[in-house]
């Protein structure tokens, strides 16, 4: 049924760090709407293996706000929990401000959807789909042409590396970068890194 108007699900990850849980997420997002499958979700947020949740007790809140910014700009998201049932203050804070940059760019995600319903593009894009080089990079993302999304998937991170394509891209925190380099941006607990082509006037 590749090509079909499907939404398909990520098989249930259990709640882990490492390639087993979190860090598979994009790779087989990635994978998914290369082979037809354009409405991907990356699993509940939190982890859907029911055995290995009931077996992990408290939850991992730094985990789930993890997944949660992967999920916020992926086509569709699910919670596995409500929340505000597993969460403190400030983790609870952290899910709601990546809930406030998949509504920023909602017309975006929506406009992906459009197109992917009339030709198959994927919405979630390989780097390697828009920037040659960058075939080993799994990591990050393309969220249409335009933007690239750069998740963190590892406990404790305070920063992480981004590849970025030629061009200039402007981050979320409002710094211009001129491509092809890696830089290394600041990924506090509410941050999503993310870069924004920018384009002559």
């Amino acid at each position: 049924m590749g090509g079909e108007p499907l939404g398909q699900r990520l098989q249930d990850k259990p709640p882990l760090w490492g390639t087993a849980g979190i860090e598979s997420l994009i790779p087989e997002m990635l994978a998914q709407g290369m082979i037809g499958y354009p409405f991907t979700c990356p699993d509940m947020i939190g982890g859907g293996e029911i055995v290995a949740m009931a077996e992990q007790g408290a939850t991992d809140q730094e985990f789930f706000v993890r997944y949660a910014q992967i999920a916020a700009l992926s086509p569709m998201m699910q919670f596995s929990v409500r929340p505000s049932r597993v969460l403190d203050d400030v983790h609870l804070a952290a899910v709601r401000a990546a809930l406030a940059v998949r509504a920023s760019l909602l017309p975006l995600i929506l406009d992906l959807v459009d197109e992917a319903a009339r030709t198959g593009e994927p919405i979630v894009r390989p780097m390697a789909y828009h920037a040659s080089g960058l075939e080993n990079v799994t990591d990050q993302f393309f969220l249409g042409p335009d933007l690239i999304v750069a998740p963190v998937t590892t406990p404790g991170a305070t920063e992480r590396r981004v590849a970025i394509p030629a061009g200039r891209w402007r981050g979320d925190d409002g710094t211009v970068v001129e491509g092809p380099t890696a830089v290394t941006v600041r990924c506090d607990l509410a941050r999503i890194p993310r870069f924004e082509r920018l384009t002559d006037a």
